[in-house]
């Protein structure tokens, strides 16, 4: 019986590891790596680097989205607050009652009676590694030590959820929608179920070569049965988000194709970004500015691009970077807007009194323009007519039109990480005001008045997009944070005056959790606010990071049922072979 035990655990633990390769190469490598396994638990520590931290009792990471800094591994606990605050560059976990049940990639939910535990870079690497949903986890906070203990149990949890899911989406799909057709799904299915009970039987005979194969081949069943019982819609919009990196023109034939039988069928190209374009640009080069990005010299690929995308049906839109202006050394690069222009840079509290352009600690540790500066805004509107004027554009995607992120205002130390005290928006609030913002905090009587000040230049700037346009037939697309009550305050980004004035079209909302649940409580909270004004595409950040086609398809589900006209994936960068299979199979296909 021992002996019976110890096999099939061996084979439970091999199997759930292995099932990211090709189906024939998963069975190989199972069968391979149970001969050499003789252990079927396993654990796993790392060292917890805070427990709800602040700016002060972590101070290294003082200025990062939810005080989590380099490699740093936080446990968030609902004391901290309703959700982590985090950005998109970590891992995170939630737990309740000492097991996981699932993941996230930035800002979760705190579960009630529970915790999250958050991970960035090597930190990340761990949490990737070393925790799975039903792996049971142990805090000693004496020691500031996390245990992570995955056991047949937590094996078992996983492989019963996947099929399960699928269960439940096509019970969804067969209530809620008329004339829904779920052959194919249901075939797999029962496929999937079949193997499952043969692997059962196969383990009982102790014959676990053949039993390895039908776990292996079911659980590849339910995935794929998943994928195809999630029904395709018309007329939706498919984006994606895209730095090209393609070198010529047959580079980029070869990207739009793929993209094509993904499904995608428009495109969100990084045009103007970190301060350089990637065509030639007489505007950059009338104001002294290096006048392309020197990895595109010599040729121009967004006339490339628009062309090779039209030949296909598939639209490009400009994704334009307004107020972001990289995160290189400008002291040292010469051409660079901040080189040549240094009073147009963005200036934190704390730093109000320096002349020389600082760096925001909490994003990538990057430059940012200042919005209230009208030669700034002149500036931008003028890169925009040309591309508009030059290029057979199909839409202009604006992002970082916001200025840089501070620490929430409930937070010690908030005053000094708020932006915006530039000389040009000093001089020109004190002028209006009678007092220079720098003696300003949030007990002034002005302190709303410096924060109006502030978001309405960014309004302005955007109100000022679709006159420039000309063309009516160009649609106007903001990037945007969700939580606008936050957003307002921390990135002074008031969209909700966007949609209220019809400045643009569309939002594309940022979503960089893994939770369907996120997505449409998002979803719905942003069409409470913008009504029926505007399109509602949602970016959503699964494959970036780096989280599972199920989760992909279940978000898509989620902000479907709220509305959403589209969808926009970041990005195409991380956009797998894996991603790119479990959309095409069904849920985007046109």
């Amino acid at each position: 019986m021992k002996k019976f035990l110890l096999s099939y655990l061996v084979i439970i633990t091999v199997l759930i590891f292995s099932i990211t390769a090709a189906a024939t190469e998963k069975e190989e490598v199972l069968i391979s790596n149970l001969t050499k396994s003789n252990a079927y638990t396993r654990v796993a520590t790392y060292k917890i680097s805070a427990i709800d931290p602040t700016g002060q009792t972590n101070l290294a990471a003082s200025f990062f989205p939810g005080f989590r800094g380099e490699d740093q591994l936080i446990i968030y606990t609902p004391n901290f607050g309703e959700s982590t605050g985090t950005n998109e560059f970590g891992r995170e976990a939630s737990v309740v009652n000492g097991q996981v049940f699932g993941f996230n990639g930035a800002d979760s939910f705190i579960p009630q009676g529970g915790y999250v535990i958050s991970g960035h870079g090597k930190a990340k690497t761990w949490i990737n590694q070393n925790l799975m949903e039903g792996a049971y986890i142990k805090i000693d906070r004496a020691s500031m030590t996390i245990e992570s203990v995955i056991t047949p149990q937590s094996y078992i949890y996983k492989a019963d959820h996947k099929i399960n899911e699928v269960k439940k989406i096509m019970l969804t799909y067969k209530n809620s929608l008329p004339n829904y057709q779920c052959s194919s799904a249901q075939k797999y299915y029962d496929a999937s179920f079949d193997r499952l009970q043969r692997a059962k039987y196969l383990i009982y005979l102790q014959d676990y070569n053949k039993a390895l194969k039908e776990l292996s081949s079911s659980l590849l069943l339910s995935e794929e049965a998943f994928y195809q019982a999630i029904p395709a819609v018309r007329n939706e919009l498919h984006g994606v988000w895209i730095r090209p990196v393609e070198k010529n023109r047959s580079e980029i034939a070869k990207t739009i194709k793929e993209l094509k039988k993904t499904g995608i069928d428009n495109i969100f190209l990084e045009t103007y970004y970190q301060g350089g374009t990637i065509f030639p640009s007489n505007t950059m080069q009338k104001y002294g500015l290096t006048a392309q990005k020197k990895e595109f010299a010599g040729w121009d690929p967004l006339r490339e691009w628009i062309k090779e995308a039209h030949e296909e049906g598939i639209k490009v839109h400009v994704w334009f970077q307004a107020f972001y202006a990289g995160n290189d050394n400008v002291s040292k690069t010469p051409g660079h807007i901040l080189f040549v222009y240094p009073e147009w840079a963005n200036v934190q509290r704390k730093n109000a009194d320096e002349d020389i352009p600082k760096p925001s600690i909490s994003e990538h540790n990057g430059y940012f323009l200042d919005p209230a500066n009208h030669m700034v805004r002149t500036f931008l509107l003028a890169l925009i007519d040309e591309i508009v004027v030059n290029y057979n554009i199909d839409g202009l995607n604006i992002d970082y039109v916001r200025y840089p992120k501070s620490l929430a205002t409930n937070f010690p130390g908030y005053v000094d990480s708020t932006w915006g005290y530039t000389e040009y928006a000093r001089n020109q609030f004190k002028k209006t005001y009678g007092k220079d913002p720098v003696a300003l905090d949030e007990k002034s009587p002005l302190w709303q008045q410096w924060i109006i000040y502030r978001q309405e230049k960014v309004n302005e700037f955007v109100s000022s997009l679709k006159p420039v346009l000309k063309k009516p037939n160009i649609p106007v697309s903001a990037v945007i944070f969700p939580d606008i009550e936050n957003t307002s305050e921390t990135k002074l980004q008031n969209w909700s005056k966007w949609s209220e004035n019809n400045y643009v079209d569309a939002f594309t909302p940022l979503i960089m959790s893994s939770d369907e649940y996120r997505a449409s409580t998002t979803m719905r909270e942003i069409r409470q606010i913008a009504g029926n004004n505007i399109q509602i595409y949602p970016g959503l950040f699964e494959p970036f990071t780096l989280g599972t086609p199920m989760n992909l398809l279940q978000q898509i589900v989620a902000v479907r049922k709220e509305g959403a006209a589209g969808i926009v994936i970041f990005d195409k960068a991380h956009l797998n072979d894996n991603f790119a299979k479990a959309l095409r199979t069904r849920v985007l296909r046109n």
